[in-house]
């Protein structure tokens, strides 16, 4: 998310307090995180998601202020929901056994499940090594760098990937170069701009441009489970739903993510398919609307 989205979000947030008299109730609070540093763009869809949602009940529900948090690990920003001490009320992220035992989610796939598709942010002069990839055993031959206790970790290690794990995200990107590991696996929602925000700086950067690998990986709206945290739920995931019934939703994928999958030429990678044992029976595989598939994807007009 960049921070032109956070200048956005006060706005917001001063917006709707102004207003909130006319309601009479104090608008609904959606604390969220921040960018983890200034080249940190991963999260602007998916908060502009979240914030046409509001604005689509703001009739049925009221004003509403979005504002983000201090910086929280992963780990800190679930336990600040579970604890429901207000510092945060909303996390994405994606679903875990824990999460649905302790949480309220809103089971609509954000980005539809285009970050389950991973390709390999690797060093040039490295590249050959990959053109030889014919199985997954092959791809267990590499070092993949994620970041310390990422969801993704605990998949790639159950799928008996070799993964180094670094505290930084920033950092991250400098353990590649140094050699630390072979690929940094990067979703395709994110891997364009990560690349492009470093390619000057980091020119022996280079996205791999023939393999991938996908796993399920549905990224939900997390919401404290109190009654302010499961009404919090409602109203999100009613303007969502409201947003895919006349379009919307897909209107906003296409127009943050449509570039991404292009250039990517995820329709024509050699993918290769692992399992997330964090996956349970609420998952919507059923509801296919909610999921991109390179193979039938059409952009939204």
């Amino acid at each position: 998310m960049d921070l032109s989205f956070q200048c956005r979000g006060v706005a917001v947030a001063l917006l709707c307090c102004a207003c909130s008299r006319a309601w009479g109730d104090p608008p609904m609070r959606y604390i969220y995180h921040p960018p983890e540093s200034a080249l940190d763009q991963r999260y602007v869809y998916h908060w502009k998601i979240l914030q046409t949602a509001l604005e689509r009940t703001t009739a049925e529900y009221g004003p509403y202020v979005m504002e983000p948090s201090v910086f929280m690990t992963e780990k800190r920003q679930a336990f600040e929901l579970r604890n429901a001490t207000g510092k945060l009320t909303v996390m994405y992220l994606s679903t875990t056994p824990e999460f649905e035992h302790d949480l309220v989610p809103v089971r609509i796939p954000v980005d539809k499940n285009l970050g389950g598709y991973c390709v390999f942010l690797i060093r040039n002069d490295r590249a050959e090594r990959f053109r030889s990839v014919r199985t997954l055993d092959d791809l267990r031959k590499f070092r993949y760098g994620l970041g310390l206790g990422w969801i993704d970790v605990g998949i790639l290690e159950s799928n008996r990937f070799r993964v180094v794990t670094g505290s930084s995200y920033d950092g991250l990107f400098e353990m590649l170069v140094a050699g630390r590991f072979d690929v940094f696996l990067r979703a395709a929602i994110e891997v364009t701009g990560e690349y492009d925000e470093r390619r000057t700086a980091m020119p022996e950067l280079r996205i791999e441009d023939m393999l991938c690998l996908y796993y399920p990986l549905p990224m939900y709206f997390w919401f404290a489970r109190t009654d302010e945290g499961r009404r919090l739920a409602a109203r999100a995931e009613k303007g969502m739903r409201l947003m895919i019934a006349d379009g919307t939703y897909d209107r906003i994928f296409t127009a943050y993510q449509d570039a991404k999958i292009q250039r990517l030429d995820l329709k024509h990678r050699k993918t290769f398919s692992i399992a997330n044992p964090n996956l349970g029976p609420e998952t919507p595989f059923q509801d296919k609307q909610l999921w991109f598939d390179p193979q039938t994807y059409q952009p939204a007009r």
